[in-house]
């Protein structure tokens, strides 16, 4: 009885106890563009090396940077610099089955035909459907992580150790059309929303391929007794997993340039628009298009709930939300380089139409060429490193207590005051964001 009345009392008074915030980190989708995110993860390790982001999401290619960062066992610094690696040098051939022409047309044609194997898994699939074969892309993974059977097996002591709360890969399950979310972590209740759903696992490398398998073009994945496909498609609400798992401040780092309006009125185009470019735009629809407007809901309804007395929020929060995006248009990059990509992706864009356009979205997406991507990591750094005054206020409360050893990536495990009733029990924690959990 006493318990519940200083519940009360605290609650309408607002003097609830004050926990650090939970921050998190969702990185988005853009296939070869998500180089950009490895740039402003190695500033942020440098600038502010006692951050940590004890929530991570990633979601298509984004989930290959979560993946690394959430699997390596070191300092936030040394997983940042894991993450720079991944992409140092990568080619297209570490990503998929370099074919000829005539090959790649022939794909076209057979795939349609090709009768899957009585028991078909991942593997036994990629060279038979999808345009494009991923077997090294698959190949590369295992090798960068270090994971022989596949198992993300850094997930587990980072849990332990406190480095990590919660790691999320986000899918899409082409049986259902579900946007699924796989969440590795602690301390969460899987959740069942219309259309997309949260469940607990141990996460693979297949998990990652699934959420990265471009449609159509990568081959799906198969998850248990379902197949996968690249977790874009379908995600209206790319901050939702992270406030699900607990964030009350979320750095999300994009990978879309944006456009003012008179960049926009100065594109023409007078001929008919071009396959690729109807590809390029059905892409960024996947991969990006649904952040901003997220992103404008979460900023309305904060504003409506810090209009609300602390006793009538009902458990709903603020969330602080930080975004990085380029400051230079990615895909118009892409366009100088595209005569250097072997034959079957000028097959799949230059031979599509791209070279009406002056931003390639398409090319840039298959664009694994080493001078690209370097270029991307010191893009993403520079603008990281340009928003270093909004990075240092995001994180000022967030950081390693002074206590711990530099650069530990650090988590007490304690839950915010709100998710925790007085005997220790979790409570579901509602939020103010684009979605409640």
């Amino acid at each position: 009885m006493l318990k519940a009345l200083r519940r009360y009392w605290t609650q309408l008074l607002g003097t609830t106890r004050q926990q650090p915030p939970t921050p998190g980190i969702l990185l988005t989708g853009g296939g070869a563009r998500s180089a950009y995110q490895a740039g402003v993860i190695r500033y942020i390790a440098e600038a502010f090396p006692e951050a940590y982001f004890p929530i991570q999401t990633g979601v298509s290619a984004g989930a290959i940077n979560a993946a690394h960062l959430g699997n390596h066992t070191g300092t936030f610094r040394d997983a940042a610099q894991h993450v720079v690696d991944a992409w140092t040098g990568r080619e297209l051939e570490d990503i998929i089955v370099v074919e000829s022409r005539l090959s790649l047309l022939w794909d076209m044609l057979w795939d349609a035909q090709a009768a899957s194997p009585e028991e078909p898994t991942s593997a036994n699939v990629r060279s038979t459907h999808g345009l494009l074969d991923t077997t090294p892309l698959s190949e590369t993974l295992h090798d960068h992580l270090d994971e022989p059977d596949g198992t993300l097996s850094g997930v587990r002591p980072n849990l332990a150790e406190g480095r990590l709360r919660a790691l999320a890969v986000v899918t899409t399950d082409y049986a259902t059309g579900q946007t699924v979310t796989w969440v590795q972590g602690e301390g969460f209740d899987a959740w069942e929303r219309p259309d997309r759903i949260g469940r607990h696992t141990q996460l693979t490398v297949d998990h990652v391929m699934a959420s990265s398998a471009l449609p159509l073009v990568f081959p799906a994945v198969r998850i248990g007794g379902s197949w996968y496909g690249d977790g874009g498609i379908r995600l209206s609400a790319p901050l939702a997993p992270a406030v699900h798992l607990g964030a009350d401040k979320i750095l999300a780092i994009s990978t879309q340039y944006s456009r003012s309006q008179a960049e926009s009125e100065e594109i023409e185009l007078e001929s008919y628009p071009s396959t690729s470019q109807i590809v390029g735009v059905l892409m960024n629809s996947i991969f990006l298009d649904s952040l901003p407007q997220d992103a404008h809901t979460m900023h309305r309804i904060n504003t409506l709930v810090e209009e609300l007395p602390a006793h009538r929020r009902h458990g709903m929060r603020p969330l602080e939300l930080l975004q990085i995006r380029p400051s230079v248009d990615l895909d118009a990059l892409a366009h100088d380089y595209r005569d250097q990509v072997p034959s079957p992706i000028q097959t799949l864009t230059s031979g599509l139409g791209t070279r009406e356009r002056e931003s390639p979205d398409w090319l840039s997406v298959l664009l694994f060429h080493p001078g690209y991507i370097e270029q991307l990591l010191e893009i993403g750094y520079g603008d990281a490193q340009d928003t270093h005054d909004q990075l240092e206020a995001f994180l000022a409360d967030t950081a390693a207590g002074a206590a711990d050893p530099p650069g530990l990536r650090r988590c007490d495990g304690a839950l915010p005051a709100s998710d925790e009733d007085d005997n220790g029990d979790v409570e579901p924690s509602p939020s103010a964001s684009a979605e409640s959990p």
